[in-house]
């Protein structure tokens, strides 16, 4: 397991599908080889619901995140202690330029709206 990791990102992408809301994060817009996606569905508990899944991991992972971090050139998110071994990170770093963080930064809010994930928005 990556202690921490970090890539350049040249693809965001925000949606909902199916009341699913995505974030999805990569170095590719077709075939990333690096990339995360965070997902909130509601469904039970609000942590259980939000998930996050890497270009290390084999599934998505619920009530992993402790930290997210948002700036404007890069997203940062902290991975628990007793989830790392299934999402293959401590800490992820997504740099970024150039982009248009706005729909993101709407996205990130909706998923942790009301979440006990610590978050914190700098853009």
């Amino acid at each position: 397991m990556k202690k921490e990791s970090c890539f350049f990102a040249t693809t965001i992408n925000c949606y909902t599908e199916n009341d699913v809301l995505i974030v999805g994060i990569g170095n590719h817009p077709i075939s990333p080889d690096r990339y995360l996606i965070i997902s909130r569905f509601d469904d039970g508990e609000i942590d259980d619901a939000i998930g996050i899944q890497t270009n290390n991991s084999t599934i998505e992972v619920g009530n992993a995140i402790s930290n997210l971090f948002l700036q404007k050139n890069s997203l940062t998110v902290e991975i628990k202690a007793d989830k790392q071994h299934l999402v293959g990170e401590q800490r992820l770093t997504a740099e970024f330029t150039d982009q248009n963080i706005a729909l993101l930064t709407e996205y990130i809010k909706k998923i942790f709206l009301d979440s006990l994930v610590n978050l914190s928005i700098d853009v």
